[in-house]
């Protein structure tokens, strides 16, 4: 966890072919993953919270 604590991190799932994940397969849709480096202010707001 601690090397990725400073990235905010999503999945998602997206209209398209994937590369073959389970849901990949039939469904015409894939996994997508999006990060950002968290900013200076979401740092400190998640500097006193507790991981989850």
């Amino acid at each position: 966890f601690n090397y990725w604590s400073h990235t905010h991190i999503t999945i998602d799932v997206v209209p398209g072919r994937g590369a073959g994940f389970s849901i990949e397969g039939p469904t015409g849709k894939r996994f997508i993953i999006r990060s950002r480096i968290f900013t200076e202010e979401e740092t400190e707001l998640l500097a006193g919270e507790p991981a989850r």
